[in-house]
């Protein structure tokens, strides 16, 4: 990845022979100290070893960011300098945007190539055919949003006005996966140990996302698909050997889907949905790689009155070949037994997910004092796994360059291995404060 970010970079020295003469650069960022603290009484223990920090996040940032443009193309860089007291004052060197875009065909194609942050769909922080690699990390420990979308190196061709519609295709030479809670901040639901694994690095590992999408009238119509892989490493290889590291890995996937939004009723409503083909398990019966399933969600938001604007949406996921897969999980849990492991250990260790997953979400953000001071709040509530996930935020802007933030994040569940009952012992708050110049 480093390396054709350094391409990119070399390339936008050189965007033209006039560039020199003709291009204009800004250079602007902020710099941002953040903290964030574990509110769980008594030591958490890490599923990697020892006990969770009490302190989460405790790091001094500089964002640099410069856009360049010269006459045959643009440039744009975004750079975070990270001084980390976590991870032991490392400090370290983050390209987060690092390409050059430029068009050709009369202004018909536009070409983005190098590492950036993509993203598309409709949701709020609900992601069905958006399969770009997302940062959870860093959105359960408080930093801001914009570090949930994780950066990776990429080829995106945009293909304007040739057709009915308009085309989007990204191109992911190697693999991008989430960041996820590894034991080093965040705790985690880890039902044997072993190592995780990501593809290979070559050629057919890669992924590929492609987005068709057009207006009729003030409403956006879309259809997607993807070939790559499950971003999360949710298929498992157990050991066979004396020894042996079992390995969370991630398994193939493809996804079609399409998303519609518009105005409607004073506000914005949206609706998306998806197939998710898990080809490496196209029976539903391998107990050790996610079945296939249907994902929807619908929402709509507005202003409610004057600087008050509140949302909701509604998600639901389908799993299919559910029947063999309750089969499957009992022949694997008899076989761990006949191995000599407990059976209620086994059956706690082979989670299966509710056929029917429901989430509703809600949005609700009030602001005060000449729009500089912002009361926010998003929660998560999965009726079907009883679990919660609370985030709430109050932000001030002390000045146009000058802003405090402080929030919590808070989660709930009746049982550990769910998606935010896994989180139960990650409660924190967190402040930041940032000058931006």
């Amino acid at each position: 990845m480093k390396t054709i970010t350094i391409a990119v970079a070399t390339v936008a020295l050189f965007l033209g022979p006039a560039a020199p003469a003709h291009g204009q650069a800004e250079l602007y960022g902020f710099v941002e100290y953040a903290t964030g603290a574990n509110v769980v009484d008594g030591d958490v223990p890490s599923p990697a070893g020892g006990n969770l920090p009490d302190y989460i996040m405790r790091e001094l940032r500089l964002q640099l960011k410069s856009d360049l443009y010269g006459d045959v193309g643009e440039a744009h860089f975004r750079v975070d300098i990270l001084a980390d007291e976590v991870r032991q004052d490392e400090t370290e060197v983050i390209v987060r945007e690092g390409y050059v875009k430029f068009n050709a065909f009369d202004n018909n194609l536009e070409v983005r190539a190098g590492r950036q942050p993509t993203t598309w769909g409709t949701g709020d922080l609900l992601f069905i055919n958006d399969l770009f690699p997302k940062d959870y990390v860093s959105f359960f420990v408080g930093r801001d949003d914009e570090y949930l979308k994780s950066p990776s190196d990429v080829l995106r061709l945009k293909l304007f006005s040739v057709l009915p519609f308009n085309v989007d295709l990204v191109l992911t030479p190697q693999f991008a996966p989430d960041v996820l809670p590894v034991g080093e901040r965040l705790t985690f639901f880890a039902p044997a140990q072993g190592r995780f694994v990501t593809p290979d690095e070559e050629f057919g590992n890669g992924e590929a996302a492609v987005r068709l999408n057009r207006y009729v009238g003030s409403w956006n119509y879309a259809l997607y698909g993807y070939t790559g892989f499950w971003k999360g490493p949710q298929g498992f290889r157990p050991a066979t050997t004396q020894g042996e590291l079992s390995e969370f890995y991630h398994p193939e996937l493809n996804s079609l889907g399409a998303s519609a939004r518009g105005p409607l009723f004073g506000g914005v409503a949206w609706a998306e949905g998806g197939y998710y083909d898990s080809s490496d398990d196209s029976d539903g019966d391998d107990p050790f790689v996610p079945n296939s399933e249907y994902r929807a969600m619908v929402g709509f938001e507005r202003q409610w009155w004057s600087d008050f604007t509140g949302g909701m949406q509604f998600y639901w996921e389908g799993m299919q070949d559910h029947d063999a897969a309750v089969d499957a999980r009992a022949a694997a849990v008899d076989q761990f037994v006949a191995g000599g492991m407990d059976r209620a250990d086994a059956e706690y260790a082979l989670f299966l997910k509710e056929e029917n997953r429901t989430l509703l979400t809600l949005r609700l953000r009030q602001q005060f004092m000449y729009q500089t001071l912002t009361l926010g709040f998003f929660g998560f509530y999965s009726p079907s796994d009883e679990d919660s996930y609370l985030r709430a935020s109050v932000d001030y802007d002390y000045s146009d360059s000058l802003t405090l933030t402080v929030g919590t994040n808070w989660f709930t569940g009746e049982d550990q291995r769910t998606l935010f009952g896994m989180n139960d012992d990650n409660d924190n708050v967190y402040a930041r404060i940032r000058y931006g110049f």
